[in-house]
C-alpha cells in the first residue's frame, strides 16, 4: 500500500479503457499523481480487466506507476462485500463500490448505471464515450 491517500478509484470498464489507451483516463491519473495521492486499483477489477483485454502486456505500466496501488479484499470484509454484491453486480463492480465508500473517494467508469442507487452512486465520475 502507499502514504499517499487514495483519491479515485478504478473500476474493471476505466482499467480496460486504460488498457486500451483512453487518454481520460491516462489524465485522471496524471492529475492525482500532480496532487500527491493515488489511484486504487481493486483486484477484482484488475482480474476482470485482465481476462477482458488481449494485449497481456498491459498492466505493467498502470502496476507501476507512482500514483496506482492495488486494493486487496481484506477477509473481514467479506460480509460488506457480499451485502454490496446483492446489490451491485458484476462482484468486480461491488469491490469498487465498496473501495469508493470505505476510502471515501469517486469511482472512475464507462457503466454507471451498474452502481444503481447504492451509496456508492452518488460517487461516481463517467468517463466519456469513446
Amino acid at each position: 500500500m502507499t502514504d499517499r491517500p487514495i483519491r479515485i478509484v478504478l473500476d474493471a470498464s476505466a482499467i480496460v479503457a486504460y488498457a486500451r489507451g483512453s487518454i481520460d483516463v491516462g489524465e485522471t491519473i496524471g492529475e492525482v499523481n500532480d496532487d500527491g495521492a493515488t489511484v486504487g486499483l481493486p483486484v477484482l477489477s484488475l482480474i476482470e480487466a485482465n481476462r477482458v483485454v488481449v494485449a497481456k502486456d498491459w498492466p505493467d505500466n498502470l502496476l507501476d506507476h507512482e500514483a496506482t496501488a492495488v486494493l486487496d479484499v481484506d477477509g473481514s470484509d467479506w460480509r460488506a462485500l457480499a451485502a454490496m454484491y446483492d446489490t451491485i453486480d458484476p462482484l468486480d463492480a461491488a469491490s469498487a463500490a465498496l473501495a469508493t465508500i470505505d476510502y471515501r473517494c469517486p469511482v472512475l467508469t464507462s457503466r454507471p448505471a451498474q452502481y444503481g442507487a447504492t451509496r456508492a452512486a452518488d460517487w461516481v465520475i463517467t468517463l466519456p464515450p469513446e
